[in-house]
């Protein structure tokens, strides 16, 4: 700045000069140049006074303050008041003007950001994401500028790509994908956006009362990412083990006296899990296995329940027994989040559906039973279970057909399944 500060504010930056400066303001945002003149309607004596005494012109009767803007701009640039002129002179006074060519600039670059995120992330199951991310600007707060949403939606469409994982840290996918292991913590403009994404991939419901630390670690869990290697655990019954390492030598000495196990991330990333049988149950609530344990004991046929979402011990168990031979059947809740964690189950495990299509749906279906709540979605192992679901509205727990579920698992009856 070369001129006259304190004389320019005592010119522009007053009271009775605000809303001229602001019609300047304005008119300077929407065509890039100051020239013609500015009116301020309804204009107060002051008001009229003060823009008359710029450019020392007598004071005009009636209700309007007029100022010819090439005038003021040749006056501030000729007795050095204000040598880069008035627009300058207003940007000083009232803050960085966006003129329209950098704003056309700048909408082109958000929309070429939001162009790449819809064409590189062409799941139907992140399309509502990828709308919210963009219609509400998250990806531009989270961006900054342009390019920096630029890069975000490249890292985004890599990670969509990436996903599902089976059982890594959180920390080694993202060096992995990004370079970077911290590059999806919690305070990154990138790892809030991750993480929603990664939730609704594993279709975990986001809550209404904010997003806590537990659900960001189940929406991380649900495509077999780990925030946290102990916390994330597999509950089994029957896994026979082995005597290969001490996860394989605890699976054997439970299996031997029926009790249930929990074993956590850790334990099933270090060790080898033993002997694996030829067939598997899988359910979705503990409630299952436990009567199971009671009924059968050490008899038991061989049980995994992913309690929930599918989180990454889960995952990395059932990798573990299929890469063993393993052959799944899969039961879960009738209803729509039962439906949602079998789908997240199906994108990373090939299984078999265990009283879970229509014509067992059907057979227990009863309105004495509550109604479903939420979007059912589909059922891809069996296409009619849902068109059935979404008929007949009710919703059946596991605890509500646990009598089928412990027969199946009698001793002996599974071995010929």
């Amino acid at each position: 700045m070369t001129g006259d500060l304190a004389r320019l504010r005592s010119m522009l930056d007053t009271p009775a000069t605000e809303r001229l400066v602001a019609r300047m303001r304005s008119r300077l945002e929407r065509t890039g140049v100051l020239s013609g003149s500015i009116v301020v309607s309804n204009a107060s004596s002051e008001e009229r006074t003060a823009a008359a005494r710029l450019l020392g012109r007598p004071v005009r009767a009636g209700s309007t303050a007029t100022v010819s803007l090439d005038d003021l701009d040749s006056l501030l640039q000729r007795t050095g008041i204000w040598p880069e002129g008035l627009a300058d002179a207003v940007e000083v006074i009232t803050g960085e003007v966006i003129l329209p060519e950098r704003r056309d600039a700048e909408r082109e670059g958000w929309q070429r950001a939001n162009a790449l995120l819809r064409q590189r992330i062409g799941n139907e199951r992140l399309a509502v994401w990828v709308d919210s991310v963009t219609r509400s600007g998250a990806l531009r707060r989270a961006g900054g500028d342009q390019d920096g949403a630029l890069r975000l939606a490249s890292l985004l469409a890599e990670i969509a790509d990436a996903l599902p994982s089976t059982g890594e840290s959180l920390g080694a996918f993202a060096a992995r994908i990004i370079g970077d292991a911290h590059a999806l913590d919690r305070g990154t403009a990138l790892g809030p956006l991750a993480t929603v994404l990664a939730g609704t991939l594993g279709e975990v419901e986001s809550p209404a009362n904010g997003r806590s630390a537990r659900w960001r670690r189940d929406a991380w869990q649900s495509v077999g990412v780990i925030v946290d290697e102990l916390s994330s655990m597999a509950l089994a019954l029957g896994l026979p083990g082995g005597p290969d390492s001490p996860t394989a030598r605890v699976l054997a000495e439970y299996a031997a006296v029926g009790q249930p196990v929990l074993l956590t991330l850790r334990q099933l990333s270090a060790d080898t899990i033993g002997a694996v049988p030829p067939h598997v149950y899988v359910c979705e609530n503990p409630a299952v296995v436990a009567a199971a344990a009671d009924r059968w004991g050490a008899d038991c046929a061989p049980l995994v329940c992913v309690n929930g979402q599918p989180g990454g011990a889960v995952m990395l168990l059932l990798h573990a027994l299929i890469e063993g031979g393993a052959r799944l059947r899969y039961h879960g809740d009738f209803d729509s989040g039962g439906l949602a964690i079998a789908r997240t189950l199906a994108r990373s495990v090939p299984w078999d559906p265990w009283r879970f299509d229509r014509a067992s749906y059907v057979s227990v279906a009863s309105s004495k039973y509550p109604p479903i709540r939420g979007m059912i979605g589909d059922s891809p192992w069996d296409p009619e279970l849902a068109a059935s679901m979404t008929e007949l509205g009710w919703k059946v727990e596991e605890e509500q057909v646990l009598d089928d579920l412990i027969a199946d698992l009698a001793p002996r009856r599974h071995a010929g399944v």
